[in-house]
């Protein structure tokens, strides 16, 4: 792969760094103010985002997993041995002021899968030297978890780590390391983090973050399917950290390490899903849209929108590589290891899913069915009861009156017997007439 390689850049003084840095405070000010209003939007929206949780799907960000363009979001892959590959692009814009920029296409890959549908683990490859670093994420909460019950508002929720590995001094773009001759002689060059990147500290980066989606076909049948989510998070390491380099070489929006963004997905057909994206990564606000065909995906991407036009300084190499709008590719394969184990090579993942969403669909018609029916002869057993009770009460009665009625007769027989003899009767016996 080709990289971009920055030579040592003159030292600056410490009265430079700081009128850059003054000069760089309003502008940053504002842009921070304008980030947290946008957050604050979209807790909003996550907070109050109705209960529909359809069957979401991310693609992958252009190094580090699955998400929208640089964001994470909080899913991964829904069934173990579920792997991604994927290969990014992005273009710098060369000058004949930094010979040492050669390349105007800076290329990574990266290869991760996911396992019992909440843990997914990758790598990202920076270069062929090699330089690289591992990621990882974890979902503590997916919506499904809550669905139907009183939690049913909360958004899926995950924690991970980019950037694990020796190279700790990469930038947001995988940038940071140079080869260089190696000062003990020998053939075999030495990599070390170039000057602008010296201050960097981006290993080991943590996160968290939620996201919530919303599919619009459980909304009303009859509208299109669609899914639409939104998420917010917030990291260290690669979200906030720039060495001493000042943020207005670096960035034009940068938020102090908070990331949010929107995704739009549309599946026109089982085998086709269209995605728009739009976010902040922390840094600037990035634009892109992708396909997905049985698989396969492209993307394309506008990164850093915010920084406008080129701004070179001759005496910053920095000037090379941030603060100005590049455009960036991906091209991606998705498949199952179990699924290629039986020779399954481009695994219909939308057709399974719905297949299996039509199972399960099928399963609870049957047994809501199986419930009424339930029901119902509950009902008709407990009729049944309740009749059977009343004709036992009812007979119950009926001998009750008969016996009345014929010791009525005794006692009235009884008493003519005694007037014919002339004799005063004793008194009956004291009974009680049940009424």
């Amino acid at each position: 792969m080709k990289r971009v390689r920055v030579a040592p850049a003159a030292p600056t003084s410490e009265a430079t760094r700081r009128a850059s840095t003054l000069a760089a405070t309003p502008a940053t000010f504002l842009s921070r103010r304008a980030a947290r209003s946008a957050a604050k939007a979209l807790v909003g929206l996550v907070l109050t985002a109705t209960v529909a949780s359809g069957q979401e799907e991310f693609g992958q960000t252009r190094f580090w997993g699955s998400g929208l363009i640089d964001i994470p979001t909080a899913w991964v892959e829904p069934v173990s041995g579920d792997f991604s590959f994927n290969y990014s692009g992005s273009s710098y814009q060369t000058s004949s002021q930094f010979p040492q920029y050669n390349s105007s296409l800076n290329s990574k890959l990266s290869l991760n899968t996911s396992l019992f549908s909440r843990l997914q683990l990758g790598v990202s490859l920076f270069s062929t030297n090699p330089e690289q670093a591992f990621y990882g994420e974890l979902v503590a909460l997916r919506e499904a978890d809550t669905k139907g019950g009183p939690l049913a508002f909360l958004p899926s929720l995950a924690v991970g780590v980019r950037n694990v590995g020796p190279y700790s001094k990469i930038d947001r773009f995988g940038l940071g390391y140079s080869d260089q001759i190696n000062p003990a002689g020998g053939t075999a060059p030495v990599i070390r983090a170039d000057s602008t990147h010296q201050s960097f500290s981006t290993g080991n980066t943590v996160y968290g973050v939620a996201t919530k989606n919303v599919a619009l076909q459980e909304l009303n049948a009859s509208l299109p399917d669609m899914n639409i989510s939104a998420t917010v998070g917030y990291g260290n390491g690669l979200f906030s950290n720039h060495g001493n380099l000042p943020t207005k070489y670096y960035a034009a929006d940068a938020t102090g390490g908070l990331f949010y963004g929107l995704a739009a997905a549309w599946r026109p057909s089982t085998n086709v899903l269209f995605s728009v994206m739009g976010e902040n990564n922390a840094w600037d606000f990035n634009a892109g849209a992708s396909v997905d065909w049985r698989g396969l995906r492209a993307g394309i991407d506008v990164i850093d929108l915010g920084g406008g036009s080129q701004k070179i300084n001759p005496a910053i190499p920095a000037t090379a590589l941030y603060h100005y709008t590049k455009f960036a590719f991906t091209l991606g394969w998705h498949s199952n290891v179990f699924a290629l184990l039986n020779g399954k090579i481009l695994e219909d993942r939308a057709a399974a899913l719905k297949k299996e969403r039509d199972g399960l669909l099928a399963d609870i018609s049957k047994r809501q069915t199986r419930i009424a029916e339930l029901q119902g002869l509950v009902k008709q057993y407990e009729a049944q009861n309740l009749l059977e009770l009343e004709q036992r009460r009812a007979a119950a009665q009926t001998q009750l009156q008969q016996e009345t009625e014929a010791l009525r007769r005794l006692e009235d027989r009884l008493k003519r017997i005694e007037s014919q003899q002339g004799s005063t009767p004793p008194p009956p016996p004291q009974t009680s007439t049940p009424q």
